[in-house]
């Protein structure tokens, strides 16, 4: 491939695989130096955490079209659960997290659902804008606050660039998907612009199993449509200054897939991201940065149903929603600055504000709002091969009980040969509207005086790297305190009343990453995580975290990069559901292989066509498990969310 390797944990690992590429294309475009915000996660790499990158034209040129797909094959230790394929929810787990402690992010603003913490927001983000994907590993909540307890994925936009480029790119997949997506960028003077936009629809495939579906299940495959657009502007007098904004608007309808009583069953989506930053360099010796974000979310929800009397389809539909709407908004400011006193030390402060508010009008949840308050500090130490760092942050919402997390890493080792990094601190997870305020009559009642959930975090590696090859051996020990869970003992409900329970949960395993690049024209990258995820005075494996995770990354290019391809295994092992009325399910224990092509067609390399097998093999998996009752006897069994099958994925893509 042109691109860097697909996925590893720091740029100077990437440096010779990308001197190759220049070698290739002596009109490779260069994008405008990283600010203070941008080049956070590589500063938190020098001072212990792990890192790793996904860059964009590999995402591309790999066929790619939602970014959650590019996650679950492309970043080593990360898991992914599509529960019905492209532009779905999922599960996810990072070093040993639960879905609830991950935190995402688009160009740094968080987009995480504080409605429901189990209710990722990857199903509605294309891959077509996207200029790189940083993931951070262990614990985060000193800079990125509520949720970053197993790890931050944040998905860097289209970057600006002195020169104009761009690119038109269509396709087509055997699931009935139509794609499209394009983007377009440069500057004039001091002024820079990026344009991107996408659309892509599909009737897709069917979710479960003909044995697994009722007769009521009238819609049996699972479709979506997603469309969005988005800008950039940025404004650079000099190399002190830079005044940036961007917009992104998105709209979709995505099926919701059910194995019974469904006719119609969707959510449409409306979702805006904004951000207006000031990054001001007065001196050789500070930085600093303000920035103003506003991330808006709303889906209406339509639920239609067949009508069903002892059993038998009468013909007639049940309207159960018509336009309900759900949604939330959150919008705050966050102010860094960055002092180097010494050559050796630097001092760094930050004040984060987020208000917030949410509403469901289908599972009730009062409208409410939230506000937080949290100033951080951090002491910094480089001497050259070893860089340390501690900080603070005092988190003080207006719910709640206010909290305190601390961090202290460091990182010994050149950029050539051993080295060893770590972290230990703390981190905590806000609870959810639905947590504080949910009021449905049906279920648990909400508790606004929650308090965070709240960790203790241990996490690091020894390892070795080189021009040629960049390996590491991890661990990681989380301890979770506070957990958010339900009681039935009040008599005043009857049904539930939502506190934080005395229990508690400790992850803990480790991980083994190897980057290598075998030759100018072959990498690869091998990945194994082990992860023992338990509750107190248990040795049940928490749900929806796998035990073993084992992924395998193979790129190959020609030398002039006119032709490339990359194949991909994702191996899950043992990992469990709690079906309700069944009891435990174990889903995992398969395995995924992906494979990818490309060719330039013209000798000026501007002229491209794609080909990705999706699931090459067609292995029939689980992503996810639910309840499903029998349409006469109302007896209740488990049911398989079914991975993708073999799908075929056609591109062609031509530079501007």
């Amino acid at each position: 491939m042109a691109a860097p390797v697909m996925a590893q944990d720091s740029s100077e690992a990437q440096a010779s695989t990308s001197a190759d590429n220049d070698e290739n294309d002596a009109e490779a475009i260069v994008v405008l130096g990283q600010r203070l915000e941008e080049s956070t996660p590589e500063t938190l790499e020098k001072y212990g955490s792990r890192l790793e990158i996904v860059e964009g034209e590999a995402i591309d040129k790999a066929g790619y079209v939602d970014t959650s797909s590019a996650l679950r094959n492309l970043v080593p230790g990360l898991y992914i659960g599509q529960k019905s394929g492209a532009f779905d929810y999922v599960q996810a787990s990072l070093t040993g997290s639960r879905t609830s402690e991950v935190l995402f992010l688009v160009d740094g603003v968080r987009i995480n659902n504080r409605l429901y913490a189990s209710t990722t927001p990857l199903d509605t983000i294309p891959a077509g804008m996207i200029e790189r994907i940083e993931v951070l590993k262990g614990g985060q909540s000193l800079y990125y606050g509520t949720q970053a307890v197993g790890g931050i994925v944040n998905v860097v936009t289209k970057s600006f660039t002195r020169e104009a480029d761009g690119q038109l790119e269509v396709g087509y997949d055997t699931n009935d998907g139509y794609h499209g997506n394009g983007y377009i960028r440069g500057g004039i003077g001091d002024h820079y612009f990026v344009g991107f936009g996408s659309y892509d629809e599909a009737k897709g495939f069917q979710p479960f199993r003909d044995e697994d579906t009722q007769p009521s299940a009238l819609d049996r495959k699972r479709g979506y449509k997603v469309a969005s657009i988005g800008g950039k502007y940025a404004f650079e007098p000099s190399d002190n200054f830079r005044l940036s904004t961007s917009y992104q608007h998105i709209e979709g309808r995505l099926d919701f897939a059910k194995a019974e009583d469904v006719y119609r069953n969707w959510n449409k989506r409306n979702e805006d991201i904004a951000s207006l930053k000031i990054d001001w360099s007065p001196s050789e010796r500070f930085d600093v940065y303000v920035k103003g974000y506003w991330h808006d979310w709303d889906s209406t929800y339509l639920d239609l149903r067949p009508e069903l009397v002892g059993g038998v389809l009468t013909g007639n539909i049940i309207t159960i929603n018509d336009g309900e709407k759900w949604g939330f908004d959150d919008k705050g400011i966050n102010v860094l600055g960055e002092f180097h006193a010494t050559d050796q030390f630097t001092l760094v402060g930050g004040y984060d504000f987020q208000t917030y508010s949410g509403f469901d009008d289908v599972f009730l949840i009062a409208p409410s709002s939230e506000s937080v308050h949290a100033p951080f500090a951090q002491v910094k130490f480089d001497s050259g091969e070893l860089s340390l760092a501690a900080g603070v942050r005092h988190n003080m919402p207006s719910d709640g009980q206010e909290a305190t997390v601390w961090n202290v890493s460091g990182r010994y080792g050149g950029d050539d040969g051993f080295y060893g990094r770590g972290q230990v601190g703390t981190s905590f997870r806000l609870p959810t509207a639905y947590e504080l305020y949910v009021i449905d009559p049906c279920c648990e009642q909400g508790n606004p005086d929650l308090v965070g959930e709240e960790s203790f975090n241990v996490e690091g590696g020894v390892g070795y790297t080189n021009e040629i090859i960049n390996a590491e051996l991890m661990g990681f020990y989380r301890n979770v305190d506070n957990l958010i869970g339900i009681t039935y003992d009040l008599p005043a409900y009857p049904d539930g009343f939502i506190i934080n329970t005395p229990d508690k949960v400790t992850m803990w395993g480790g991980e083994a990453v190897v980057t290598a690049q075998i030759s100018k024209n072959f990498s690869g990258t091998l990945d194994w995580t082990h992860t023992e995820a338990t509750p107190a005075g248990s040795d049940l494996q928490l749900v929806n975290i796998p035990r073993d995770l084992v992924k395998a990354i193979f790129n190959a290019q020609t030398s002039d990069g006119r032709f490339g391809g990359t194949a991909s295994v994702n191996y899950v092992g043992d990992i469990f559901a709690n079906v309700a009325a069944i009891g435990r399910v174990n889903y995992g224990n398969y395995a995924v292989v992906d494979v990818a092509a490309y060719a330039f067609i013209d000798r000026d390399q501007r002229h491209r066509i794609g080909l990705r097998l999706e699931n090459l093999l067609d292995a029939d998996y689980n992503t996810q498990m639910t309840r499903v009752r029998d349409d006469v006897t109302n007896a209740s069994y488990a049911a398989g969310f079914r991975g993708t099958p073999r799908t075929l994925h056609v591109t062609y893509a031509v530079s501007l």
